[in-house]
């Protein structure tokens, strides 16, 4: 008897998710019309790209590094791959491809029952500030979830919301395997809450933890202790890749590593971004990226930012620039991730030899100053070349390579014959 009340109380938590998901489905639709420019060859694109991952899932082949490109080209465009149906098959033939690979192996370890019970505790307070409440809040079209017209209907709409977060808790937990594949890091129940979305409560577990083994490990690893002042120096490099004269200026402003900007780099943005359409486009470009896209991503935020304020405040000709630094961490503090135009700054992006990056892991991988932060290194490394399929980049200058020695054949065939 108490089982088939487990379980009944388990299918209701599901109806109620699915009400919610259903319900960001259905304006969708609208925010798309409203918001991106799409054009009937785009569709096309979209479609093509759909029925090839249809072939390869039927004839159980793999793709070719072409079809990569182009997924990852279309990913970037405005809105992405746009619906959530679109992203339910793009996300799981993503993941289920790269989680053949044998390093992608999950390697069960127990948990002591000290670290259950912390990370339960902050899971648990984190899920309670998630950003669905930002979501909601701030969407005209979830009004009906904020009504105080009707105390019934209100009452039952905090009870849909109070259903998803504490699953949001369990779902989290699940796709960390129950802390016996991965530790868990503050944001992480953030990125969980998307695949919930696009997967629903049980299916997205799976693909969730597909996506923490790939994306996430060196983050995530329960062999190595993260060490969060390292990936900022890693970021700090990739801000002076993408403008070394303003970063200078930046770190002689800031006197410190862009702390700011940690929870864009482990969360993919989404535990500062209350656009719940802005953040999946974001989503199906970093899920068709390499982990440098990541990091190049918000190198470039923190450069086109700062520039904002460089212009308004005529920062370039002080003389005393460290009389900015309140100035600089104000405007990144009260900066609101959702209103940044990320079309411009994934252009930026794609502009980027994502090829750099390898140089700064392997240029870090040599000083490490311990076994620890080498590991992670080392991880964060695996993790770049693992997803090389992704990498266009080196494909591209192949082309080009290729194309400038055709060039020449002609011309030393036209000036000696």
């Amino acid at each position: 008897m108490k089982d088939i009340t487990i379980r009944s109380d388990k299918q209701k938590n599901i109806i109620y998710i699915d009400k919610l998901n259903y319900e960001i489905q259905n304006f969708e639709s609208n925010y798309i019309k409203e918001h991106y420019n799409i054009n009937q060859f785009d569709d096309a694109k979209l479609n093509k790209i759909l029925e090839k991952i249809k072939q390869f899932k039927k004839n159980n082949t793999l793709p070719d590094n072409i079809f990569w490109k182009d997924l990852h080209k279309f990913s970037s465009k405005s809105g992405g791959f746009r619906t959530i149906k679109n992203r339910r098959e793009i996300y799981s033939f993503i993941l289920e491809t790269l989680g053949r690979k044998p390093e992608y192996k999950l390697i069960p370890s127990k948990p002591t029952q000290e670290q259950i019970n912390s990370y339960d505790t902050v899971i648990k307070n984190d899920c309670k500030r998630s950003v669905l409440y930002s979501l909601i809040k701030n969407n005209d079209k979830f009004k009906k979830y904020q009504s105080n017209k009707n105390d019934v209907e209100k009452d039952e709409n905090q009870k849909v919301i109070e259903v998803y977060i504490n699953e949001l808790m369990e779902f989290t937990k699940e796709s960390l395997g129950n802390y016996e594949y991965f530790n868990y890091f503050q944001g992480y129940q953030e990125i969980c809450l998307y695949f919930m979305v696009i997967f629903g409560r049980e299916e997205g577990v799976k693909y969730m933890t597909l996506f923490s083994k790939i994306y996430l490990d060196y983050v995530l690893s329960k062999k190595y202790k993260i060490n969060f002042d390292m990936l900022l120096d890693i970021l700090n490099e990739c801000c002076n890749i993408v403008n070394k004269k303003v970063n200078t200026l930046i770190n002689k402003i800031t006197k410190t590593k862009p702390y700011y900007s940690l929870s864009w780099l482990i969360t993919y943005l989404t535990h500062s971004n209350d656009n719940i359409y802005n953040q999946m486009s974001l989503l199906d470009y970093f899920i068709t990226s390499n982990i440098s896209h990541m990091y190049f991503l918000s190198a470039n935020i923190i450069v086109s930012e700062f520039n904002k304020i460089g212009t308004k405040f005529n920062i370039y000709t002080a003389d005393e620039e460290y009389t900015y630094m309140e100035l600089f961490f104000q405007h990144f503090q009260k900066l609101k991730v959702s209103l940044i135009d990320y079309e411009i700054i994934i252009k930026k992006n794609e502009k980027i030899n994502q090829n750099l990056f390898n140089e700064i892991i392997s240029n870090m991988i040599k000083n490490a100053k311990n076994e620890n932060d080498k590991g992670t290194l080392i991880l964060l490394n695996k993790n770049i070349h693992d997803t090389s399929i992704f990498e266009y980049h080196s494909l591209k200058s192949q082309i080009i390579n290729i194309i400038i020695v055709f060039i020449l054949l002609l011309i030393v065939k036209k000036l000696f014959f």
